[in-house]
């Protein structure tokens, strides 16, 4: 039995994933055998994040005794650090636009811990039929920064060559169209000129990555 802690839009797009794939999903943490903290993690308009309203969901969590799945954005040596043996960070790869989509059928799921995945855990992981890539938390941790770095960094690509293809009269969106069809790229790269610094997730994770680099975690 499964239970989904968090108000988030992930923690709903997990939620009726689990469900729509025939998993026992229940509100009631106390008989859960998995309890999956799925919160957004706050950020303000710098992108600092702010970790109290995860901390508070994990103890909530662990008092449970089920097996702990954090799924919430948390920078590389966090989970190592709340000191929870039968805990794992799934990198959770949800958008807005496709969430429910991403959610029933992700690509992979990267799972982060050192202890033994129990049965009902596993049984959750094998349900949605993907590659499950085991890691050690701060892998699964810093996976998704790698993952909205590049996303990042395709829209600043794009951005440039917007801005170049208006000032030679050429239509972006037929170029679009063709990196879009070019299997290195892809009908799902982000080909849409914009600020990727609107987007909280994205940002989020460069100020983290830029603590990183300076050591200011």
């Amino acid at each position: 039995m499964l239970c989904f802690l968090g108000n988030s839009h992930a923690a709903h797009h997990l939620r009726e994933a689990a469900k729509k794939r025939g998993l026992h999903v229940i509100t009631e943490m106390e008989k859960a055998h998995v309890v999956f903290i799925s919160e957004d993690t706050p950020t303000d308009e710098t992108g600092k994040r702010d970790l109290t309203p995860i901390r508070a969901l994990i103890d909530k969590a662990k008092t449970s005794g089920a097996q702990l799945v954090l799924t919430s954005q948390v920078p590389p040596g966090f989970t190592r650090s709340l000191g929870i043996e039968n805990i794992f960070h799934q990198a959770e790869t949800l958008r807005i636009k496709d969430a429910e989509t991403r959610a029933l059928r992700p690509e992979y799921i990267a799972v982060g811990g050192d202890a033994q995945i129990g049965t009902h855990y596993a049984n959750y992981l094998a349900a949605f039929h993907c590659p499950i890539l085991r890691m050690s938390w701060e892998e699964a941790e810093f996976s998704k920064i790698a993952v909205n770095m590049f996303l990042a960094a395709q829209v600043d690509a794009t951005n440039r060559l917007h801005d170049a293809a208006q000032k030679v009269g050429v239509d972006w969106w037929v170029i679009a169209e063709i990196l879009g069809n070019d299997k290195r790229i892809g009908l799902h790269a982000y080909l849409t000129p914009g600020k990727w610094q609107d987007s909280k997730h994205l940002l989020r994770d460069a100020v983290t990555l830029a603590e990183i680099e300076k050591d200011a975690l």
